[in-house]
């Protein structure tokens, strides 16, 4: 099992979409955060097991109920999350980002 290291924009997207969806429903955030945090366990566990995505990441889709993919990387030591990032928008506007 790998660390998982997430990149600070990552870290916000999760926060800020948590508090739209508790806006929409109470507990609703506080179930995308689980979801987050099971996902990222998974991808811990087996890094390499979600699709490639071009540049050398790979894209773990969260599923139905929350439209969001989780965009990363595996390196050696662990896995670095650049983007936690909701499938309507830009699909590539976050691959600038580099590991802090």
């Amino acid at each position: 099992m790998k660390p998982v290291v997430l990149h600070s924009v990552a870290a916000s997207e999760i926060e800020d979409a948590a508090e739209r969806y508790n806006g929409l429903q109470a507990g609703l955030g506080d179930e995308f955060e689980d979801k987050v945090e099971e996902t990222l366990r998974l991808i811990a566990r087996q890094p390499k097991a979600f699709s490639p995505y071009p540049g050398g990441y790979r894209k773990c889709y969260l599923g139905k109920r929350f439209s969001y993919s989780i965009f990363y990387r595996e390196y050696d030591d662990h896995v670095w999350v650049a983007a936690v990032y909701h499938t309507s928008r830009e699909p590539d506007a976050w691959k600038d980002r580099t590991p802090e």
